[in-house]
């Protein structure tokens, strides 16, 4: 019987891993070995996930009925697609809050951002212990043991001490920004949304249509990634609160805390006023983010012209957007 981590490399054949390496901007190589650290991440936060009652009743409740493959998610991946979250609201419950900067460890140290992999490796995993559970009759008071075995025998295999190092340390670096967030409280909402409500804010300025819209999310979100990946620690603010790029998840988040459009630019001052007050190390760094969120969004697409022919690069109205920005920044 294949283990866990068997089965979620199954999903994976040479052709996905070729096509997810050009999507990616990396090598297959590179794809492989975040497969490789995704797996055991995943698998160390679903046996400590069921390793209590109410817990294991969630995974439980989380684990596919029947398996539809990973056809559709591929489809995201390779159009560019940006509208979900890091494997949805289950990936939170394995990672913890600091899931974003857990992303971003691992990106930082295999080169490219490996968000959009986790948004696959989430429902592999899953797959993978429900056909477990199917092949081994397991319920919700016998999946705990269960996964604990195959999360031990990872480590105790010497092969894997790259991996599981790799892991460790993405995960000490999640603990870190977990502690970060809880000490912002309820402002942490809109520090995490602030980069999506700049992109917001330029992208309504001087609508793009429906190829222009993918260009800026793609932009926002990329510059997002980039910033989390380059930061020097990964559990700074800037790793946990743009690790993620731009996905539906926050996207979901800044509609709520910006009903209408003039409420954008509020929750732009609230979260930098958040981060100003408490990692003031960090602000100016925070700020010029979302500056450079809001420049790529404007750049991603030019507006006017025909076919893409001709038209201006950034708009008046959209650097009128982008100066409205810095002056709520200054």
């Amino acid at each position: 019987m294949a283990s866990i981590l068997e089965s979620i490399a199954s999903q994976f054949g040479p052709d996905i891993v070729d096509k997810l390496g050009s999507a990616l901007g990396t090598s297959p190589s590179a794809v492989n070995k975040g497969l490789g650290a995704l797996g055991p991440l995943l698998l160390n936060g679903m046996s400590g996930l069921a390793s209590t009652p109410t817990g294991a009743d969630t995974l439980m409740k989380a684990l596919p009925q029947e398996s539809g493959g990973l056809g559709s998610l591929l489809g995201g991946i390779f159009g560019g697609s940006s509208s979900s979250a890091l494997g949805g609201g289950i990936a939170r419950s394995l990672l913890g809050p600091g899931i974003n900067t857990v992303s971003a460890s691992i990106s930082r140290a295999l080169g490219f951002n490996v968000a959009p992999l986790m948004q696959l490796a989430v429902p592999a995993a899953l797959g993978a212990v429900a056909k477990l559970v199917k092949e081994k009759g397991l319920s919700a008071g016998s999946i705990g043991p269960a996964l604990a075995a195959q999360k031990q025998a990872f480590l105790d295999n010497p092969s894997h001490a790259e991996s599981a190092a790799l892991v460790r340390s993405a995960l000490d670096a999640g603990d870190k920004a977990a502690a970060k967030i809880q000490g912002y409280g309820a402002e942490w909402s809109q520090v995490r949304a602030a980069p999506a409500a700049a992109l917001m804010l330029v992208a309504t300025s001087d609508l793009s249509g429906p190829l222009g819209t993918i260009k800026e999310v793609q932009a926002a979100s990329k510059t997002m990634a980039d910033a989390a990946r380059q930061a020097p620690d990964p559990a700074s603010v800037i790793g946990a609160a743009f690790g993620s790029g731009i996905d539906g998840e926050l996207l979901k988040l800044v509609r709520e805390l910006a009903p209408s459009k003039d409420k954008l630019i509020d929750v732009v001052k609230t979260g930098a006023s958040a981060v100003a007050t408490n990692d003031p190390a960090q602000s100016a760094a925070y700020k010029s983010t979302l500056l450079a969120v809001a420049q790529a969004t404007a750049e991603a697409a030019k507006e006017g012209g025909i076919f893409g022919i001709g038209g201006t690069l950034v708009s008046k109205d959209e650097q009128a957007a982008i100066d409205q920005l810095k002056a709520a920044l200054t």
